[in-house]
């Protein structure tokens, strides 16, 4: 089954088109250079350790940050403390914020518009742009996040979100962008520690949604074992034991040389796969019953009480890995339909007779509602993938997914591969059923 959480970056995407550009902010002095894990940088006038925590205070307030973040301290300013402090001392005068320049006004919308192409480098490059004009705005930052999470890069954009919340330490979209980037790096709890603050300053249904989410999969891997291969974390209950979960990693392991071959793609970072007993995983994931999989940025299967790698688990695994590889590959610009193709292509799933019979009945030529872009189901959306397949070979399917990747619309992905829209292919492929079982 395709990612629940699949309209992440788009979700994303509607924050950073939240954030005005009179928004835009100016910023006050700093002095300790701060340097990061990851390669990030702050700039801190006053800054202090306690306990676990760094301390580091902005114009607008302080923010808290795990101590074990700092790298080193590189000092500008002799004499500034950098030892423990008992307390925050009084937060400085805001500084006076200018009015923002028409290049950064005119940059970050260009950035706005390439990041609605999905067109993340460009959106990248210019969101950068406008934080160096309009250091102490969120909106760039927030941005440049998203582009840079849509492109795989999570690295690149964590420094420059806490630096943000350095900045704007009262920022909600700082603090959401910051709780998917922990969520995605598998620090669930703190990534539900900065969507809580994100929904007290700023209360949103798709935050209380993710809260809601992150505490369902921490009570229910609360406990899990941990183990790690080269392109996976793999998290699984005691039911599980090592021999299976060492079996679990080297089949996924095979896969994706597999895969990566076959699409052409390499993922920027490990796969979380979480293995639960059935009940806990429909606690988690509110699935329905007739689920056996899941990716929602993360490969959830319902395994736990398996005592050896059967068939029936490859073909799951399969599954869901494809989505991982495609919604990569395509940066989220992927039909349901087409992912969804894909996928049981992988797991080497065929389509029935009585699958025949029933899309013959159902689907027509001249009524675009039953293609499965509108009427979606798991075999229509085999039997239009494998139909393109027979066109011109799947390597052309991959070359599809290549341009959805760059930002092309469906139509102009399908004109350059097939020389057809979607609405002349689909029609084509109705017709062809009934041909099929005759």
């Amino acid at each position: 089954m395709t990612l629940r959480g699949g309209r992440r970056i788009d979700t994303l995407a509607a924050l950073a088109a939240l954030a005005v550009v009179a928004a835009l902010a100016g910023g006050t002095a700093r002095a300790d250079k701060l340097h990061l894990e990851g390669g990030g940088v702050i700039d801190a006038e006053r800054w202090w350790i306690e306990g676990d925590t760094l301390h580091v205070e902005s114009a607008e307030g302080s923010v808290g940050l795990p101590r074990t973040m700092l790298r080193r301290v590189e000092r500008t300013s002799p004499g500034k403390p950098a030892a423990a402090s008992p307390a925050a001392p009084a937060p400085p005068s805001a500084a006076p914020k200018p009015p923002v320049s028409a290049d950064a006004a005119e940059t970050m919308r260009r950035a706005n518009d390439a990041l609605a192409a999905r067109e993340y480098e460009a959106a990248s490059r210019r969101f950068r742009d406008v934080i160096d004009l309009v250091p102490d705005a969120p909106g760039p930052r927030v941005g440049y996040a998203i582009a840079e999470m849509a492109l795989g890069r999570d690295a690149m954009a964590l420094p420059i979100v806490l630096d943000g919340l350095v900045r704007q330490p009262a920022d909600p979209q700082l603090h959401e962008v910051l709780g998917d980037l922990r969520d995605r790096d598998e620090r669930v709890d703190e990534a539900l520690a900065s969507w809580r603050e994100a929904f007290r300053l700023a209360p949103a249904d798709r935050l209380r949604d993710k809260i809601v989410k992150a505490e369902r999969e921490l009570a229910a891997a609360r406990d899990y074992a941990f183990s790690a291969a080269a392109h996976f974390n793999l998290r699984y209950d005691g039911s599980v034991d090592t021999d299976l979960a060492a079996a679990l990693t080297d089949y996924l392991e095979e896969r994706y040389r597999s895969l990566s071959s076959v699409y052409r793609h390499v993922l920027s970072q490990p796969v979380t796969v979480l293995v639960y007993p059935r009940r806990e995983f429909h606690d988690v994931t509110q699935a329905g019953s007739e689920i056996a999989g899941l990716y929602d940025g993360k490969i959830r299967v319902p395994l736990g009480g398996l005592r050896k790698l059967e068939p029936t688990a490859q073909r799951v695994l399969a599954h869901e890995l494809t989505h991982a590889i495609v919604q990569s590959k395509t940066r989220g610009n992927c039909p349901r339909w087409l992912h969804e193709g894909l996928a049981q292509i992988s797991e080497e799933r065929t389509l029935r007779r009585a699958d025949l019979v029933q899309l013959a009945r159902t689907v027509r030529p001249d009524a675009p509602g039953t293609w499965p872009d509108v009427a979606f189901s798991y075999p229509s959306a085999l039997a239009l993938t494998r139909f393109l397949e027979s066109r011109r070979g799947f390597d052309v399917l991959v070359s599809l997914l290549d341009r959805l990747g760059d930002g092309e619309s469906l139509d102009a992905a399908l004109l350059a591969s097939y020389g057809a829209t979607f609405a002349e292919l689909a029609a084509e492929w109705a017709a062809s059923l009934e041909g099929r079982i005759s």
